[in-house]
């Protein structure tokens, strides 16, 4: 029997090494597809255009409608400066899709990229890989300021957490301050701290304004939810606003709220909007949205990919314009949204 154990043990051990190959060389083949789609789709559009430049625009969630606006403004810059630009990222949210888009890019050996950061760790790391291989990145609504990317384009967080802490005293909210942030420091973005550095800083001048933050596992899509539920059942009057820094949790805020009955005692602010988001502001569920201007963004991401293809030089930082919306300005708000085709 010992024999047959040593002989069952011998082949399972090497039955695993083979299917970690054949999971590698599987995973090879696929970056290598993906490589190949890439290049081959923008190469034709560069002839049908006679593009200049092949950029790519990595989105942290291609059917998201605020990613959409992006890549609106993209396309936009790119038809001005002579470029094409393509559109990649994750169906749904993965900051692993992220990354690899990057290494796709870099791979295809690309003329700029325009990326999203989820992880500054792992995408500043790909960020670099692909600024070593001379082609420019500029990083898109949130930073990896430690990495050799080029430009930022987008909101200074500092002055996002600071707005925040503006509207809770104009709106002369007392009591104590939820904000959501992840619970994985390696993946927190730093953006993430500065916001809530601002916030507190901004809140420190007003002692009846309590701030704590709440911690959100992204390890499953429940977890917001699970996070939520338990902070309103150990604090049953204790929240007086909750504050979204995505439109996911924002919607999950607001569902918690609805389902504890909490909905008129709780406020919520939120950062980014899209329709259901907006619905809900109109509805007076959330009290309060700050957007960016996305399709600002992404024409002003690919300006400076091109300047810098053109001058080896740009703007280390492009600020984005903040609009703040609520009940009395929503309407006014998507009707020159649905006027302009573009996000105001």
């Amino acid at each position: 029997m010992s024999h047959l154990r040593q002989y069952l043990l011998r082949h399972l051990y090497q039955l695993a090494i083979l299917a970690i190959i054949l999971i590698t060389l599987l995973a090879m083949l696929m970056m290598n597809s993906l490589r190949l789609r890439l290049s081959s789709e923008i190469d034709e559009a560069a002839l049908s255009n006679n593009a200049q430049y092949h950029f790519v625009l990595i989105a942290e969630q291609i059917d998201s409608p605020y990613w959409l606006e992006v890549y609106a403004g993209a396309r936009a810059a790119a038809d001005e400066v002579g470029a094409v630009v393509e559109l990649a990222g994750s169906e749904n949210f993965s900051p692993d899709q992220s990354v690899e888009q990057i290494q796709i890019a870099t791979a295809a050996h690309l003329d700029g990229i325009a990326t999203c950061v989820v992880d500054t760790v792992a995408t500043g790391k790909a960020i670099n890989l692909a600024v070593q291989a001379d082609i420019p990145v500029v990083t898109l609504e949130y930073d990896a300021s430690a990495s050799q990317r080029q430009s930022f384009i987008g909101v200074n967080s500092y002055d996002l957490g600071q707005k925040f802490g503006q509207i809770a005293v104009e709106q002369m909210i007392s009591g104590q301050i939820v904000i959501l942030v992840s619970d994985d420091p390696q993946s927190t973005n730093l953006s993430e701290n500065q916001i809530v550095g601002g916030l507190r800083d901004y809140l420190g001048q007003f002692p009846t304004i309590g701030l704590v933050t709440l911690e959100i596992s992204r390890n499953s899509v429940f977890s917001a939810e699970q996070s939520i539920q338990e902070l309103l059942i150990n604090n049953p009057s204790g929240v007086s606003t909750i504050i979204s820094l995505n439109v996911e949790d924002t919607l999950r805020v607001v569902e918690v709220l609805i389902d504890y009955g909490r909905a008129n005692t709780v406020n919520v602010m939120g950062y980014q909007e899209n329709a259901d988001v907006l619905d809900y502001v109109q509805s007076g569920l959330i009290q309060t949205v700050i957007a960016s201007d996305p399709y600002q963004i992404g024409y002003d991401s690919i300006l400076a990919l091109a300047e810098l293809k053109t001058n080896n030089r740009t703007s280390e930082y492009v600020p984005s314009d903040l609009v703040v919306i609520n009940q009395d300005n929503i309407m006014e708000y998507q009707a020159n949204a649905n006027v302009t085709g573009e996000p105001q």
